[in-house]
């Protein structure tokens, strides 16, 4: 009949087992919410609609004869077309505005950048530091910016390989985003 030091054990073992679970639940949060910080991000970015949706629109740019004319950045980082400007510059003014309006893919906006989105040899620092340049607000909301810091800036061969690729990124109404890598030139 040793119940004086029963107290003392009970209290080691409830000791035990609180920090056993307290860390089993650390342990759970630390691994769950990241993952669920990707599935929100998976569920507007790259979407396999969405990437079909910016074939098609890239499709578009690559049959028209002003092709050139959006494509070309120069010096730029850039350029950002809403659907009525990116529509105007093109030969099929209709077939733009139907394909990008509100009945079919929703499209609120079109950035054409170079494929690397770090930097490329004379052509400043990359549109990822630019979407997060403040002057740069009015061109790149939060969701857009967010958008592009999340993208893998894959390289290009090298030499001026960097030169023949673009990357169009499109924002939808719904600010999901999607981008596609566009061959600008042969040579």
């Amino acid at each position: 009949m040793k119940k004086n030091n029963e107290k003392g054990f009970l209290l080691a073992e409830a000791i035990v087992v609180g920090v056993f679970v307290l860390s089993l639940f650390v342990f759970l949060f630390v691994n769950v919410v990241p993952l669920v910080g990707k599935y929100e991000e998976y569920e507007k970015y790259d979407t396999i609609d969405g990437v079909y949706n910016a074939n098609m629109v890239r499709a578009m740019i690559m049959e028209d004869d002003n092709m050139n004319k959006i494509l070309e950045l120069g010096s730029e980082i850039y350029k950002a077309y809403t659907p009525e400007v990116l529509c105007n510059n093109l030969v099929k003014k209709n077939y733009c505005k139907v394909l990008l309006g509100k009945s079919y893919l929703n499209v609120k906006k079109v950035y054409v950048t170079w494929y690397r989105l770090e930097s490329n040899t004379g052509v400043g620092n990359g549109i990822k530091k630019a979407a997060k340049e403040p002057k740069n607000s009015i061109e790149f909301d939060r969701a857009t910016s967010d958008y592009i810091d999340s993208l893998d800036s894959f390289s290009t061969p090298a030499g001026d390989t960097y030169k023949k690729y673009h990357r169009l990124i499109i924002q939808y109404d719904d600010d999901s985003f999607a981008n596609i890598e566009v061959k600008v030139s042969e040579g």
